[in-house]
């Protein structure tokens, strides 16, 4: 019977609103401690300058890693396109003349997009052009410099066009 008397004395039992009050308030700062400690320990964590280098050097090394594909990427377009300038113009060579023989269809497939020039013993060829591919506008520009022997005229060149190609004859004397 003591027990029983013991709880009829009990000031929170015989008003449950301000017990639940308080257990509301006790709840809110429990979660308050607990919203606190861990934001302290993120924001230690976050700040720490070990941590700090740790995520510049990853993101160092990311970028480092695009961009070194990104240059290999621009290499092997160069290659590629290297590759494709040797087709665009090359030389032949018999005992009357050289021939200079320059494939059109980069250039709009018009000798018009094609300027020779000579300037002593050099022969300079350009040739300029616009392609549209993947929704991408492409210009193609090759510029190359021929320099012959004494017993070549450049005065004396030919130009004539094939189907595709613009053929540039230059006599050997």
């Amino acid at each position: 019977m003591d027990e029983h008397n013991h709880y009829d004395n009990c000031f929170l039992c015989n008003h449950p609103i301000l017990k639940h009050t308080l257990i509301g308030i006790l709840v809110f700062l429990g979660a308050f401690a607990a919203f606190y400690v861990v934001t302290d320990w993120h924001f230690k964590r976050m700040l720490d300058p070990a941590v700090q280098m740790r995520k510049m050097e990853k993101m160092m090394l990311h970028d480092q890693r695009k961009m070194d594909n990104m240059i290999r990427r621009e290499a092997r377009k160069d290659f590629q396109f290297e590759r494709k300038a040797e087709n665009f113009i090359r030389v032949e060579k018999n005992a009357d003349n050289y021939k200079i023989i320059i494939d059109l269809r980069p250039f709009d497939n018009d000798e018009k997009n094609v300027e020779v020039t000579a300037n002593g013993n050099v022969l300079t060829v350009t040739a300029a052009g616009e392609s549209k591919k993947h929704g991408h506008e492409m210009i193609t520009k090759v510029s190359q410099n021929f320099m012959f022997d004494d017993n070549v005229d450049l005065s004396k060149i030919n130009k004539i066009r094939e189907g595709h190609d613009y053929i540039i004859f230059v006599p050997v004397e």
